[in-house]
């Protein structure tokens, strides 16, 4: 299977890091070939502009955007690893999705009506936040925030949402306690790779 992770914190080196290397030699074990877009670490352009919108409407895409989409062409698996900020992605995850996921290329419009494009593919999303993780359940946040992303992303354009990891207070917890988190994206990949 092909995966594409798209990585969508700005520091390597941190508890999303760990789950981005946990993540790469479980799927690699597999057999599985695997390519990461570290979104901060490279020459992306995070913001849309007005005349690449008008542009994509005619199907003509910057070339950084058109890299993209033949990863995620070529991917039977699209993973998202990125740490919740203010209810959602980072804001260069979200101008990854303005950028990429654009009209002609992810879907069409018949009227209003969407056509969705990528009905063949799936995506998971494994995101940590500060807050525990029952809090951020009780509070609604995280049925809020996973819904929308599912649906006004993911089935809009035709992906199928096939698993969500979410990793809580990870800002307070034990380099012990973030192991067993790690396993836990482990087991994950052996459930569902």
């Amino acid at each position: 299977m092909n995966v594409y992770i798209i990585y969508m914190h700005p520091v390597k080196d941190s508890f999303n890091g760990s789950i981005l290397k946990e993540l790469i030699t479980s799927l690699t074990e597999k057999k599985h070939q695997v390519e990461v877009n570290h979104l901060y670490a490279g020459p992306f352009k995070s913001h849309l502009t007005w005349e690449e919108y008008r542009e994509s409407l005619n199907h003509h895409y910057e070339s950084d955007c058109e890299e993209e989409q033949e990863m995620i062409r070529w991917a039977d698996q699209i993973i998202f690893i990125f740490p919740v900020w203010w209810g959602g992605f980072p804001a260069i995850g979200k101008g990854y999705i303005d950028r990429v996921l654009s009209y002609g290329f992810a879907y069409e419009l018949n009227g209003e009506s969407p056509i969705p494009l990528m009905k063949n593919k799936k995506v998971s999303m494994i995101f940590t936040t500060g807050a525990p993780e029952e809090e951020f359940i009780e509070s609604g946040m995280y049925h809020h925030m996973v819904d929308l992303i599912d649906k006004s992303i993911f089935q809009f354009c035709g992906f199928k949402l096939d698993g969500v990891i979410h990793l809580g207070d990870v800002i307070q917890k034990s380099d012990e306690q973030r192991q067993d988190m790690l396993k836990i994206v482990k087991e994950f990949c052996d459930r569902k790779y």
